[in-house]
């Protein structure tokens, strides 16, 4: 916070704050107020507020000036993870400018996981989303629904009456249908695996993965780092339904060197079994488990 910058005038935050005092006569014009008398200054005045619009970073200009939710104010991004809430794998991982509130990103990260799917390979559609209430907006719903994808997102509480009736008719058509799907025990069980799974693959990559913070610059640097550990989260579920083992630590539990050179074993069977030999039937196909999988009609995602 202390490399933003007026976008007017260029001064920076004690500058700024130096001008407000002269125009309130707290000191004469040609005196340097000192740092304490800056910050008592700062401190008392009402109405401070620190704008995107007015301010902005000389070292990110990517980074959006962002509240967090334990109240403090900083240079942030916005992260989403879309999550295939039956396997837990993570579908895209988007990273957003800060001051992208949630109510405009829910059709273009499902549709980044769909692309996905597409380039996978995979014949799987998503046909159902489920989010939480602070995705649900009019607009979003009903660009979701215009690609055939089914919406569960809860309804918040807002104070006031109700202002759909003057939306198109299109988005009152979408809240409606997402409004009857909430009601169902399909959506409470949809949603206690997307409270579940969801913040477990931010645990994951933010927590343990340490990428909550960032020391990189601009957006497309802070992307591919969150895909960098989306796709290591990725690769551990893989390894874990393999061999039984997705992290290091796992390892010496399971012996150590025997543990490693069965490792090595169990790896070098997978990759014979999957060999398309000309002299055998293809196995193209197979999973995880050596089993042909079902077909999957949809995949449901979560955000």
């Amino acid at each position: 916070m202390k490399s933003i910058v007026r976008r007017d005038t260029g001064e920076d935050w004690k500058a700024y704050v130096v001008g407000l005092m002269k125009k309130e006569e707290v000191i004469e014009e040609g005196d340097e107020p000192t740092d304490d008398e800056v910050r008592r200054f700062d401190k008392k005045r009402k109405n401070k507020k620190v704008s995107n619009a007015d301010w902005v970073s000389t070292t990110d200009p990517s980074a959006r000036i962002t509240k967090l939710k334990d109240g403090r104010t900083h240079l942030a991004y916005k992260a989403e993870h879309v999550v295939d809430i039956e396997t837990e794998l993570i579908l895209a991982a988007e990273v957003y400018h800060g001051d992208h509130s949630d109510t405009k990103t829910l059709c273009d990260s499902v549709m980044e996981a769909q692309t996905h799917l597409s380039e996978a390979g995979l014949e799987a559609q998503i046909e159902e989303a489920v989010a939480d209430k602070g995705y649900h907006a009019a607009e979003q719903l009903e660009l979701v629904t215009s690609v055939g994808v089914r919406t569960y997102v809860p309804e918040p509480k807002r104070r006031g009456e109700s202002r759909l009736s003057a939306k198109p008719v299109e988005q009152q058509r979408a809240v409606k249908g997402n409004r009857r799907r909430t009601k169902t025990a399909k959506n409470k069980r949809l949603q206690r695996l997307r409270s579940e799974r969801v913040e477990r693959s931010f645990a994951h990559v933010c927590d343990t993965g340490g990428s909550r913070r960032t020391w990189l610059r601009g957006i497309d640097k802070v992307r591919k780092r969150l895909l960098t550990s989306a796709l290591v989260r990725n690769l551990g579920l893989v390894m874990r339904k393999l061999f039984g083992i997705g992290t290091p630590r796992g390892l010496p539990g399971e012996g150590g060197s025997a543990g490693l050179m069965q490792l090595a074993w169990l790896l070098i069977a997978a990759l014979l079994s999957s060999w398309d030999a000309p002299s055998t039937r293809s196995t193209r196909g197979i999973n995880f488990c050596g089993r042909r999988p079902r077909r999957r009609r949809a995949a449901e995602i979560c955000v």
